[in-house]
C-alpha cells in the first residue's frame, strides 16, 4: 500500500492508492445531492422543452417552419439580435472610460464610480425598467429638455428606443467588471514607457493600452450579447409591439395563446444563438471560460499579446490620436476624469429620480411631480403589497438554505476531491444555468411544473430559484476553500478526527465568510428574480416581482417607486455596515 500525495486546490488529506488506482474519498461524492438536483429540476425541464419542440402538437418540424416562415417572427428574432447589438456597444462606449478610470483613476473618483456601477446592479431590474418609464416618458425629463428647445415631445416608450437605452443601462457592470479586471492587471509601466520614448499620452493609450485589454473587451462583450439576446423583462415592459424580443415571445405563446410548440420551438433558437456565440467567440479568440469571466489577469495579458488582431484599425486609430496629441487636446488630464464622473452620475441618476416620484400626489408620471403626498407610502403597506413582499421573503429564505447547503457541499466536492472526473462533472452542472437565458429556463420550468402541478405554487418557485442560485454559492465557497490551505484538515485527520468533525471544527469556521457570501447572493437571487417568478406565479402564489410586473404592464402604479426608495435605503445600509465592518477588522488586527 502507498500513499500519494495530491495537489491541495484539489483534495484534503493524501488519499491512499491501491494496486496504481485512487479510492474515492468521502468528498468526491457530496457534490451528488446539488448535482441531482440540477439535472432533474434544470437539466430534464430544458431537455423537455427542447424535445416538445419537434413533437407538439405532432412529430416534425412544423414549429419551426412557423416561426422562420412568418414574417413577424423572424423580425422579431432579427430586432432580437441587432437590439442586443447595439446595446452592447453602448455599454462598451460608456462603459471603458468609467472603468478605465476605476483602476487608474483618484481614490475619491474610484468609490464613487464603484458605487455608480454597483447600485444599479443590486437593485432590481423591475425597478430600473420603472425609472427608465419615467425618464423616456411622454411627461418624463428627457421630453421636458427636448421642449426648452422649443421641439416637439419625442414617443420613446414603447419603441426599440426605450429598451436599447435601458438595456445598455442593465448590461454595464457586466462589460465594466471583466474590464476593470483586465486594466488591473496590466498597470500603467507600459503606457509610461511609451511616453518616455515620445509617444503622445493618446498614442500610447491606443497603440499599447488598448490592444492589451482586447481580453477585457472581447469578454464583456460576448457576456452581454448573451445577456442582451435573452433579455425578458425590459422589452416586455419597454418595447411595446415595436420592441418586442424572442424573450417577449415566449412568454405570450405559453401564457396567453398556450402554444407551447411554438415556445418550445421559439426557446430552442434562443438557446441554440446563445450557444453559438460562446462557442464562435472562443473559437476565433482561443479564450478559455476562466479568461472570458475576467479572473485571470496574467492569461489576458497573454491573450492579447497572441491574439491583437485588428491591425488596420489599430493604425487609423494611432493616427487620429497623434494628431490630438500635436493638436494639445490630450495634455490635460482632467478630461478623461470628468467624462467618468459625468458617465458616472448618469449611471447613477435613474436610481434618485424615483424619489420625487414616490412623492407624487397623482398616479401620473411626471417629472417633476405636480404635488406631492405620501399616499403610496400608505398604498405600500396593505395586503395586495405585504403579501407578495411575505411570499418572496419565504421563498428566498428557504432557497438560501437549500442552495447553501447544496453548493457548500458541491464545492467541498469539487475542491477537496481526488477523482478529476467527479470534479469536472459537478462543476459543469453547477454553472449550467449561467449558460442558458433565463427566460428559456422558465418556460422549460413552466411546461414541465405544469405536468405535475407545481405551477402557481411555493415549492415549484423555490426549486426553479434553487437552481439559479446554485452558481453563485458554488462559486464563492469553492473561491474560499482554495483559499484555504488542507494542512488544517490533514493536522486534524491525524490526530483522529473524522471527516464530519473536519467540516464542523476546522473548514466551516475558517470559510464562514464565503459561506455568508454566497447565502446573501443566493438570498438575493431569489428574492429579485423576475422572469421565473412572472411565469410560474399565479393567483395563488405571487411574489413581489410578480406584483411590480402586473403594477407596471397593467397599471400605473407609484408605489414602485416606494419600493425603490426602500431598496436603495436597504443597499445603503447594507453598505454602510459593510465598510464600518472592514474598517473595524483593520483596526483590530493593527491593534492586537
Amino acid at each position: 500500500m502507498t500513499t500519494t500525495r495530491t495537489s491541495p486546490d484539489l483534495a484534503g488529506p493524501a488519499s491512499r492508492t491501491t494496486g496504481g488506482r485512487r479510492r474515492p474519498r468521502g468528498w468526491d461524492l457530496s457534490g451528488v445531492p446539488a448535482a441531482v438536483v440540477v439535472a432533474l429540476v434544470f437539466v430534464l425541464p430544458v431537455a423537455i422543452l427542447c424535445l416538445r419542440s419537434v413533437t407538439e402538437p405532432t412529430f416534425g418540424l412544423e414549429n419551426f417552419t412557423r416561426l422562420l416562415g412568418h414574417s413577424g417572427y423572424r423580425d422579431s428574432i432579427v430586432r432580437t439580435i441587432l437590439i442586443s447589438a447595439v446595446a452592447t456597444f453602448l455599454a462598451l462606449l460608456f462603459g471603458y472610460p468609467i472603468a478605465y478610470q476605476m483602476v487608474h483613476g483618484g481614490k475619491w473618483l474610484r468609490t464613487f464610480l464603484t458605487v455608480a456601477i454597483m447600485a444599479p446592479y443590486l437593485t432590481s431590474i423591475l425597478l430600473r425598467s420603472f425609472s427608465w418609464l419615467v425618464i423616456l416618458g411622454r411627461q418624463g425629463p428627457v421630453n421636458k429638455l427636448v421642449e426648452q428647445f422649443g421641439l416637439e415631445p419625442i414617443s420613446m416608450v414603447f419603441t426599440p428606443i426605450a429598451v436599447v437605452v435601458s438595456l445598455s443601462h442593465y448590461l454595464l457592470p457586466l462589460m465594466i467588471l471583466p474590464l476593470a479586471a483586465t486594466m488591473r492587471s496590466l498597470g500603467d509601466s507600459r503606457t509610461r514607457a511609451a511616453t518616455s520614448l515620445g509617444a503622445g499620452p493618446a498614442q500610447a493609450f491606443v497603440r499599447i493600452y488598448l490592444p492589451l485589454t482586447k481580453p477585457g473587451i472581447q469578454a464583456g462583450t460576448v457576456l452581454c450579447f448573451v445577456y442582451g439576446i435573452g433579455a425578458f423583462v425590459i422589452p416586455a415592459l419597454l418595447g411595446g409591439s415595436e420592441g418586442s424580443m424572442l424573450g417577449s415571445l415566449i412568454h405570450s405563446a405559453i401564457k396567453q395563446s398556450g402554444d407551447y410548440g411554438l415556445a418550445s420551438a421559439a426557446a430552442l433558437v434562443l438557446g441554440a444563438l446563445v450557444l453559438a456565440i460562446v462557442l464562435i467567440f472562443q473559437r476565433l479568440t482561443g479564450m478559455s471560460t476562466t479568461e472570458l469571466a475576467g479572473r485571470s489577469g496574467t492569461a489576458a495579458i497573454r491573450s492579447a499579446k497572441t491574439r491583437r488582431g485588428g491591425g488596420h484599425v489599430l493604425k487609423l486609430a494611432g493616427r487620429a490620436a497623434g494628431v490630438l496629441d500635436r493638436l494639445g487636446v490630450t495634455r490635460s488630464n482632467r478630461l478623461p476624469k470628468v467624462l467618468a464622473a459625468v458617465l458616472g452620475a448618469l449611471v447613477l441618476a435613474p436610481q434618485f429620480i424615483v424619489i420625487p416620484i414616490s412623492l407624487a400626489s397623482t398616479k401620473a408620471l411626471v417629472f417633476p411631480p405636480v404635488g406631492y403626498s405620501t399616499r403610496w407610502y400608505t398604498e405600500f403597506f396593505t395586503a395586495s403589497w405585504l403579501d407578495p413582499l411575505a411570499v418572496s421573503v419565504r421563498i428566498a429564505f428557504f432557497v438560501t438554505v437549500i442552495a447553501g447547503v447544496l453548493g457548500t457541499l458541491a464545492a467541498m466536492g469539487v475542491v477537496r476531491g481526488t477523482v478529476r472526473r467527479w470534479g469536472t462533472l459537478t462543476s459543469t452542472l453547477m454553472m449550467l444555468p449561467l449558460l442558458f437565458p433565463t427566460v428559456v429556463a422558465a418556460a422549460g420550468f413552466y411546461v414541465e411544473f405544469e405536468r405535475i402541478g407545481l405551477v402557481d405554487t411555493e415549492l415549484g418557485i423555490v426549486l426553479a430559484h434553487v437552481t439559479l442560485a446554485l452558481p453563485f454559492v458554488f462559486s464563492v465557497v469553492s473561491a474560499g476553500l482554495r483559499s484555504l490551505s488542507p494542512v488544517y484538515e490533514r493536522a486534524a485527520s491525524s490526530l483522529g478526527a473524522s471527516r464530519t468533525v473536519q467540516l464542523r471544527r476546522i473548514v466551516l469556521p475558517l470559510i464562514a465568510p464565503s459561506i455568508a457570501t454566497a447565502a446573501l447572493f443566493a438570498f438575493l437571487t431569489s428574492f429579485d428574480e423576475s422572469t421565473v417568478a412572472i411565469f410560474l406565479s399565479g393567483v395563488h402564489v405571487k411574489t413581489l416581482p410578480k406584483r411590480i410586473f402586473e403594477a407596471l404592464s397593467l397599471e400605473t402604479n407609484p408605489t414602485v417607486a416606494v419600493i425603490s426608495v426602500f431598496v436603495m435605503a436597504c443597499a445603503a445600509v447594507i453598505w454602510l455596515g459593510y465598510v464600518l465592518f472592514r474598517r473595524l477588522t483593520q483596526t483590530s488586527r493593527s491593534n492586537p
